[in-house]
């Protein structure tokens, strides 16, 4: 006779009590979807606005207005592939992959400042790319992601104490050096956005606020050597502050932006009629594709773009929080304060409260190596909010 549980038993629903083990699942079917939900509609909507901003441009270098689609669809597809991957395996194994994905990661993104190496490709004078058998690949997207599983692994095995004056400086040191890399690339915003990371990883790794604070004011005075040394930087910074008054180079981009936002007002022009993408605002479909669904989709839409990764935010934070061990909470947490953070870069430049800067609107612009990265975190965060036992 098959033997019944406690929790199985008649007696559960003769006395009207519940299921203890209900309650705990709901919560995690609760974080799941809160993951899931605001991921497909980021990565629906982003198909069809990657269509829309990328059609005339298609059309005029290519003959067709799919070409740029396809190949969108196509690495959504290969990253909710990776996703459901990553989902389905037990999060912990990640910890051996760290060990030689951090170091492999760091080599490749040496390789795009190696003057002459046949497999690097220069767009608009930044080598941020490697050529791998017909994929591009951004090392900096890979080394922000191995960085944080790494991190994660050295301190669950107890290898460094981030409340250590000497584990601060390792998880620091751990960052600051691949984002040196970036600035000869250069890649500034790129340096920037590791570094942000790993304050992110600092703070879930209870580092002391002390040693947070002397990092940051070393970050600070690096960061003032890099805009002076390079005049181009500094360029973009008087020209973000300068507003119209100033240099038109500088400014064309964002000023672009705030027309395509401006004048799709409170609902928009509606799917495909927005002007802006049609010659006017470059990397329309990538790097400002938040003005064309402002554009487009009026206030509302980017409203709801908003919404939905202040959503993946909350719900990531919440599975961090309430993960079993140590090395669940920094993934899950340092991934949502990844994704999160390049976002707000996205939305920062895109309304003109940050300088102008190439960064992808997570899950949404046009670009493999982001999507495949962003989706391969949300996989694992979801594979974290599976294991959890402690709700």
């Amino acid at each position: 006779m098959k033997k019944v549980s406690r929790l199985e038993a008649p007696i559960y629903k003769k006395k009207g009590f519940s299921n203890p083990l209900s309650g705990l699942n709901d919560v995690r079917n609760r974080r799941i979807r809160g993951i899931v939900l605001p991921t497909a509609f980021l990565l629906f909507t982003g198909i069809l606005v990657v269509y829309t901003a990328s059609s005339f441009i298609s059309l005029t270098r290519f003959g067709n207005s799919y070409h740029y689609l396809v190949k969108h669809i196509i690495r959504v597809i290969l990253g909710v592939t990776v996703a459901i991957a990553a989902f389905n395996m037990p999060y912990r194994i990640w910890k051996k992959i760290s060990l030689f994905l951090y170091p492999v990661s760091l080599v490749l993104l040496l390789l795009t400042v190696l003057k002459g190496f046949p497999l690097v490709e220069t767009i608009n004078g930044s080598s941020r790319w490697l050529q791998l058998s017909g994929f591009r690949l951004m090392p900096s997207e890979l080394i922000r992601f191995s960085y944080i599983l790494f991190s994660a692994t050295l301190i669950s095995r107890r290898v460094i104490n981030a409340r250590s004056r000497i584990g601060t400086a390792v998880l620091s040191g751990l960052a600051i050096v691949p984002a040196c890399i970036m600035l000869f690339q250069p890649d500034f915003t790129g340096a920037v956005y590791i570094c942000s990371i790993m304050i992110v990883v600092l703070f879930l790794a209870e580092a002391r606020i002390s040693h947070m604070i002397i990092v940051v004011l070393i970050l600070a005075g690096l960061s003032m050597v890099a805009v002076f040394h390079e005049g181009y930087r500094l360029d973009r910074i008087e020209g973000w502050q300068g507003g119209e008054q100033s240099l038109l180079d500088d400014n064309f981009q964002p000023r672009q932006a705030s027309i395509a936002l401006g004048s799709g007002g409170l609902l928009g022009r509606g799917l495909g009629r927005g002007r802006q993408q049609r010659g006017f605002l470059p990397e329309a479909f990538s790097d400002f594709i938040l003005a064309v669904v402002g554009e487009e989709a009026g206030f509302l839409g980017v409203s709801l773009f908003i919404i939905a990764i202040l959503v993946l935010l909350m719900t990531g934070w919440n599975i961090s929080a309430d993960a079993d061990d140590c090395f669940g909470a920094i993934i899950a947490g340092g991934i949502t304060g990844s994704i999160t953070i390049g976002a707000l870069i996205n939305i920062g430049v895109t309304v003109r409260l940050l300088p102008t800067t190439g960064m992808p609107f997570p899950l949404v612009s046009w670009g493999g190596s982001n999507i495949l990265v962003t989706l391969l975190g949300l996989g694992i965060i979801g594979s974290i909010a599976k294991g959890v036992r402690k709700w």
